[in-house]
């Protein structure tokens, strides 16, 4: 299994359940004004967590066990949240990279890992009959396909690219040879939005080492 899949299955240590008072306590939002901002937390890290247009059924509270709390006063968020897109994923060697200056990052070509998830926190829906090479490869390069692992490979320029479906609502994709991470980041950025035309979803896209 790639390492992606693993990282996702093992994710633990996750606030999620409703009587847990040791991180956010239930009540009223103590704060003038009230609740100025809001945090979660997942594997020991803490997430900011913006009162969304989007959400997953597990940050409902009326539904699902995810917990929010006010950075403030600590209460339990009573309403639908989600994650901030920007941040990074909740791992350790994630967000150490998120800490690195373009200075301090190696010059030459890269390898990053990125995944491409529903904003709604949903399944990607299916798509029969659908052209990986129509559906993946950016229009605006010049793309052909390739052999390697994973649902479709491609390459465009110095990269290889390859996409695997590892959970329902989540692609992953591998960048191998990018002149920079800025450069695969554009790669995955424009896959992100034709995965969402093609969808009818908002595509959210993290690169989570590299």
């Amino acid at each position: 299994m790639r390492p992606l899949g693993r990282l996702f299955k093992n994710l633990g240590n996750t606030h999620e359940a409703p009587g847990d008072e040791t991180f956010a306590e239930t009540g009223p939002c103590e704060c003038s004004p009230e609740w100025p901002a809001l945090e979660t937390t997942a594997n020991s890290h803490t997430m900011r967590a913006p009162p969304p247009s989007h959400y997953s059924i597990m940050t409902n509270p009326e539904i699902g066990t995810l917990v929010a709390r006010c950075t403030g006063c600590r209460a339990r968020y009573p309403a639908p949240w989600a994650v901030d897109g920007n941040e990074p994923m909740p791992y350790d060697f994630a967000r150490d990279a998120a800490e690195l200056t373009d200075r301090e990052r190696p010059h030459g070509p890269v390898e990053a890992e990125h995944t491409i998830s529903t904003a709604s926190g949903n399944s990607w829906p299916a798509l029969p009959g659908i052209d990986y090479a129509t559906l993946f490869q950016p229009r605006s390069l010049v793309c052909g396909s390739a052999e390697a692992e994973g649902d479709h490979s491609f390459r465009t320029g110095t990269a290889l690219i390859s996409v695997s479906w590892e959970l329902a609502s989540t692609w992953a994709v591998y960048v191998e040879g990018a002149a920079s991470l800025e450069a695969a980041d554009l790669i995955v950025e424009e896959m992100a939005r034709q995965l969402g035309e093609a969808t009818g979803e908002t595509a959210l896209h993290y690169r989570i080492n590299g």
